[in-house]
């Protein structure tokens, strides 16, 4: 109908349009009649044309139709499919659920052995033997995702290695960190997870670096490993450290002899002098004693006085004077006596008040030290030990140097004053000896010149 209007409407306006040429309303007629052949041809063309397009819109609305029928079949299909798609997706939710609880279990269980294998790992020797293993656990704690099964397969390998590790004696090259500083390639044993040693001296590898270092042991520590041959599969010593590296380290930090020395300060190299004193005295006294008890000995044993020793001094004065009275011959030989008590005597009262000196300045240490304790209190607070440390290592290791130093002198003034009253009564006996003897004798010659006057007597008696 819009079409037929359409024409209509061009038509008026191509007759209005047209010029009017002619005044006859025969002509006039005659173009309107034309016009309106003209135009019944056009609208006829156009309902041809109208009726084709209605029946290609019929045809192309019968296949939207059949379209449309197979398109909703095919809903129809994916909607039951999406509907039983979704019940599955249900099902393996719930599943899903439960899974992820397990490996949710899993996986806590996976970052908390990965943290504890790592603090292993970085303590560990053997670490320093297979150092790449320390990373991957390190990536394995620290990560948030799901470990995959090569992984959980790496981790169990590294576990079994460490076990396997830690009961081998086993030789491998690694950069060492020599004493000097320089860092070389060394051939390293390690003893299990207890023990790395290199070029004769124990290492210890630092935590935060991965790098190997000299312990700097001595003493019989450092000669275990002085004939250790790694192809002799005979049982030979070394220091087994339980605690991986500690122990060797703190008995590293020992301090020598010397060490402890220089810690007693001043105070203590007055004992040390105190000391030395004292033994050299000890030592020249036993040497003495020694020399005179030989020659006292010796002198037992011959008639003949001889001057190079006490008993023979004293047999000196005896031999001077044995004709006199044995009161006077008593009091000469005391005094030639007493002459020898200082001899034999020297050095025993200096020895004695050394070994009295000897823990009285442990104490003045233990003092000293004590007060310097306390200043560094005064100073720094008990913030640091360190700076307390010093004086009262003074003030114990002086207490233990006098100690250590008054026990020998003690000792050594005993046995000598000893050896000397010793000496002192035997001198005294032979020298009570002769003056018995001197007795007896002048006893048995009174009484030879008693024997006379006796017999001449006796006939006076008869006669009377």
């Amino acid at each position: 109908m819009k079409i037929v209007i359409k024409a209509l409407f061009s038509g008026l306006i191509a007759i209005l349009a047209m010029p009017v040429m002619a005044n006859q309303l025969d002509e006039l007629l005659q173009q309107v009649k034309a016009q309106q052949a003209k135009n019944q041809q056009v609208n006829q063309q156009r309902q041809a044309d109208f009726e084709h397009d209605i029946a290609y819109w019929r045809e192309q609305l019968a296949k939207a139709q059949a379209e449309h029928q197979v398109i909703k079949a095919q809903a129809d299909a994916l909607g039951a499919q999406f509907d039983q798609q979704e019940q599955t997706l249900s099902e393996l939710e719930e599943n899903l659920a439960v899974a992820s609880d397990n490996l949710g279990e899993v996986f806590g269980v996976v970052r908390q052995v990965s943290n504890e294998v790592s603090q292993d790992f970085a303590s560990s020797l053997i670490t320093s033997q297979y150092p790449e293993r320390a990373q991957f656990v390190n990536q394995l704690a620290q990560r948030k995702a799901l470990p995959s099964l090569a992984e959980l397969e790496q981790l169990w390998f590294l576990l079994l290695q460490d076990m396997t590790a830690a009961g081998k004696v086993a030789q491998y090259t690694s950069q060492v960190a020599s004493p000097a500083g320089v860092s070389e390639s060394q051939t390293v044993t390690s003893f299990g997870s207890f023990n790395l040693a290199s070029n004769g001296a124990y290492l210890l590898r630092d935590q935060q670096t991965g790098g190997l270092a000299h312990v700097p042991v001595s003493g019989p520590a450092a000669s275990t490993l002085a004939d250790w041959d790694a192809s002799n599969r005979a049982p030979q010593a070394f220091y087994f450290d339980p605690a991986k590296g500690e122990l060797l380290t703190l008995l590293a930090k020992t301090p020598t002899l010397g060490e402890r020395i220089q810690q007693g300060g001043v105070i203590g190299y007055c004992i040390l002098a105190v000391l030395a004193l004292g033994l050299i005295i000890a030592l020249v006294r036993a040497v003495r004693l020694t020399k005179v008890s030989l020659l006292i000995h010796r002198q037992t044993k011959q008639g003949t006085a001889n001057s190079n020793n006490p008993l023979g001094r004293i047999m000196a004065v005896y031999l001077a004077y044995q004709d006199r009275s044995t009161e006077v011959l008593e009091l000469k030989l005391d005094e030639a006596v007493m002459r020898e008590l200082p001899a034999l005597e020297r050095g025993n009262s200096i020895l004695k008040i050394l070994a009295a000196m000897a823990p009285m300045m442990g104490l003045l240490g233990t003092v000293t030290g004590m007060i310097g304790t306390f200043q560094s209190i005064t100073v720094f607070g008990t913030s640091d030990p360190k700076l307390m440390a010093g004086g009262i290592s003074m003030a114990l290791i002086t207490t233990v140097m006098g100690l250590v130093a008054a026990l020998p002198l003690l000792l050594l003034h005993s046995i000598l004053h000893g050896r000397a009253n010793r000496l002192i009564i035997l001198l005294e006996q032979q020298s009570i000896g002769l003056i018995a003897e001197q007795a007896e004798m002048q006893m048995a010659a009174q009484a030879k010149a008693n024997v006379p006057q006796a017999s001449q007597r006796a006939p006076q008696l008869q006669a009377g």
